[in-house]
């Protein structure tokens, strides 16, 4: 019997667009440079995991800003590549500037409110949802607010933060889910600016039980769709990282010349896993 392991961004791109299901996960074709609004997110993202790894005693500015400069150093090489044009190093300059704006003013605020201990950071957990469906999430961190409360605690950059299909968030559920959980915070930033706020979203039981049934729906929709079905969706240009494929291929152009320049095969990249793409 066939079997998948769903995850939200694997769930997302399923119900968006198949076509870009299929570059994805049939051909593994991954861009080889981030857009700048990924990559921010992923700085922030990768600044506040290290952060939170410190002891809650620990916790403090400088700390925050040791964590920072670090991702910066081991990102900046990736994201300009060897020869960046002006456009790429203005991004990178943009996102150097945000994320430490971002972060500048974070401790001050959060340390009132991060009286938790921290339980797991970015760890993967999987929960069988049906015999050949099983679901794979990867929380930001899950923290004990008290004695018998565990809540997730996501971070979210502004413009990134928005409901997905059907009014839900997939990487929240997909947390909630795996990690047997029903609460998120959301860490939610301004972008380019200091503000920061923080939302608690409580998802009841009978929640769960839809989300845990919609998940099995698409696992079975994926297991059920042979990849010669998956066709572009008709939403015109959209904004997923394949548009330049989709749209050569529905005009009968030959497509290896944009996968040889812009993607790389995801088995081939020693830092691909299942899935790492939800973070902010």
């Amino acid at each position: 019997m066939e079997k998948v392991t769903l995850s939200p961004s694997r769930v997302r791109v399923w119900v968006r667009c198949k076509r870009s299901y299929h570059w994805k996960y049939h051909q593994k074709l991954s861009r080889i440079q981030k857009g700048m609004p990924l990559e921010l997110g992923s700085v922030v993202g990768e600044a506040l995991a290290g952060y939170y790894q410190e002891d809650k005693s620990a916790r403090c500015q400088e700390f925050m800003n040791y964590h920072l400069e670090i991702v910066l150093a081991n990102s900046s090489s990736k994201f300009l590549g060897k020869e960046p044009s002006k456009k790429r190093k203005d991004d990178w300059a943009k996102i150097v500037n945000v994320s430490r704006k971002i972060l500048s003013t974070y401790h001050d605020w959060a340390q009132p409110r991060d009286n938790f201990e921290v339980v797991h950071v970015e760890q993967s957990q999987q929960i069988e949802l049906a015999p050949n469906i099983s679901l794979l999430a990867i929380p930001d961190t899950i923290v004990a607010v008290d004695l018998d409360t565990l809540m997730i605690l996501e971070h979210k950059v502004r413009y990134r933060y928005r409901p997905g299909d059907f009014g839900i968030d997939y990487q929240s559920v997909g947390s909630c889910l795996v990690s047997n959980s029903i609460g998120t915070m959301y860490n939610v930033f301004e972008y380019g600016k200091l503000k920061n706020h923080r939302d608690i979203i409580i998802r009841s039981e009978e929640e769960l039980n839809y989300f845990r049934n919609m998940f099995i729906l698409i696992g079975e929709d994926i297991l059920s769709t042979s990849p010669d079905k998956l066709y572009p969706m008709p939403m015109g240009r959209c904004h997923c990282d394949y548009w330049e494929l989709c749209q050569a291929e529905q005009s009968g152009l030959d497509i290896q010349d944009i996968i040889d320049e812009l993607y790389v095969k995801s088995s081939l990249r020693k830092e691909d896993t299942e899935e790492n793409e939800d973070s902010p």
